[in-house]
């Protein structure tokens, strides 16, 4: 009797069960309901990590908070809150006359603003010291920009009920992640003073100075050295070491060549480029054109006296990853710097004749890299 008992209650179970999937299968198959599952299963998703994003702004701020303490700056919070939301307002493109100076005009006045507000809280502060709180600043401003921008995507994929959207969403925010955890690590790399990947051109800059006749400052927060290469000489240029700055070398540059009154052989300029997915980091490579980041001012300054001069311009890139270039500068990276300046030496050597003058720019941040 006992196992005639066990029996029926099995085949109930079994009974019920197989009701039950097939009323899940039911559910699913209404479109309303079906959406809603896919909607609840790619919020989780996207939601876990818009909260690992989250956690690192969060941790950015209260660092540059505690930086700011220990220097006894004045409202720490307020001026965190404020350099988290500051701006700068792209110039109008469609008359594009005097687009670059007015590009100019307000990037210089947003780094002015951001120095200033610095510089009034921590009066006392070295420059140096205000250097590294100006990219702490920029460090918290990128990670809350790229937080309120995943998040106002996810809001809005919820708001109108769109999986397809949610799915985007899904497919870029590992993208979005990886370049906060950068940004992240950056924080710390800049706030102690260290080099990063994009201080290879200032490196090579500053091993090209080594013997330099003379030094001095032709733009604000950079510097330049006279020095003899191969039997010309070679002017290089640079950011202000040790500060974490890219300095003005489009300014400089145009101002050098324009002193020589255009008597320059040859620009040849030197930085960290992006590295494609499957290439080596610190593989360096030559071409034409100015190796710089920078949004147009500076680029632009070095083009337009090439051209008026008739200048040829040279190119020399180390490539590296994104991390790799906002973060402790690599070992591969470091010993690249040789093989870069190996190729200036070359590029002197063959391209410019003997008693002629060159320029050297070393373009990037300068973090930890003196002169």
């Amino acid at each position: 009797m006992m196992l005639f008992a066990q029996a029926d209650q099995g085949g109930i179970y079994s009974l019920i069960s197989t009701l039950l999937f097939i009323a899940f299968l039911l559910i699913l198959s209404i479109p309303d309901i079906q959406l809603g599952f896919q909607m609840w299963r790619l919020s989780s998703i996207v939601e876990k990590e818009l909260g690992e994003i989250k956690r690192m702004s969060d941790n950015a701020r209260n660092k540059l908070i505690d930086v700011l303490k220990s220097l006894n700056a004045k409202d720490p919070q307020g001026l965190v809150d404020t350099l988290a939301e500051m701006f700068v307002i792209d110039p109008v493109s469609v008359e594009p006359i005097d687009i670059i100076s007015r590009m100019r005009h307000l990037l210089r006045g947003g780094e002015s603003k951001i120095k200033s507000l610095i510089k009034d809280s921590v009066p006392n502060a070295d420059p140096v010291t205000i250097s590294k709180l100006e990219v702490s600043a920029e460090v918290v401003n990128a990670l809350n920009l790229v937080y309120k921008v995943v998040r106002h995507y996810i809001n809005l994929a919820k708001k109108l009920k769109s999986p397809m959207l949610m799915y985007q969403i899904q497919m870029v925010i590992p993208i979005l992640k990886r370049m906060a955890e950068a940004y992240s690590k950056a924080q710390d790399t800049f706030r102690d003073g260290k080099p990063v990947g994009d201080s290879l051109g200032p490196l090579v800059a500053a091993r090209l100075m080594l013997n330099a006749t003379r030094k001095w400052e032709p733009a604000e927060e950079t510097v330049a050295a006279e020095t003899i290469v191969e039997g010309r000489k070679v002017i290089v240029v640079k950011a202000l070491g040790p500060l974490a700055t890219v300095g003005r070398p489009g300014e400089a540059v145009a101002r050098i060549v324009e002193e020589h009154n255009g008597q320059i052989a040859r620009i040849i300029t030197v930085d960290a480029a992006l590295k494609l997915e499957g290439e080596q980091t610190g593989s360096v490579a030559e071409g034409v054109g100015v190796a710089m980041g920078d949004p147009g001012p500076e680029k632009i300054a070095i083009e337009r006296v090439a051209t008026k001069y008739g200048i040829p311009i040279d190119a020399v890139i180390v490539k590296m990853g994104m991390e790799e270039a906002i973060t402790d500068m690599p070992k591969e990276v470091y010993d690249a710097a040789e093989k870069a300046e190996s190729l200036v030496r070359k590029i002197i050597a063959e391209r410019t004749p003997v008693g002629s003058s060159v320029i050297v720019v070393g373009v990037g941040n300068t973090s930890g890299v003196g002169q």
